[in-house]
């Protein structure tokens, strides 16, 4: 139960669930989502380890950046299943990882 609890109190965040629609459309690198999330990294951050600690999220080191995706395809289709789509987002940001 207390699984549950953590889900639904990360995707009860608009942040949140704005990250988490972004990947379901693709991974992303944390640094990619200031723009379209119009928040500062720190809080992005702090926003992305509560989605790993809520077993929606995992990560991945690429050298000096930390790529984020959906945990696995139960994941997707949970959150598909509550409604919750992939949209698009980071386009404007086109630096390199």
């Amino acid at each position: 139960m207390d699984a549950q609890v953590e889900v639904f109190k990360a995707l009860g965040d608009e942040t949140r669930l704005k990250i988490v629609k972004c990947l379901l459309t693709q991974e992303y690198c944390a640094c990619e989502f200031t723009f379209d999330i119009q928040k500062d990294q720190t809080t992005i951050s702090r926003h992305l380890k509560i989605l790993v600690d809520a077993g929606i999220l995992k990560s991945e080191k690429k050298g000096r950046n930390i790529i984020y995706s959906i945990k696995d395809k139960a994941t997707i289709e949970m959150l598909n299943n509550f409604g919750i789509s992939g949209v698009p987002c980071c386009e404007e940001n086109n630096h390199e990882i």
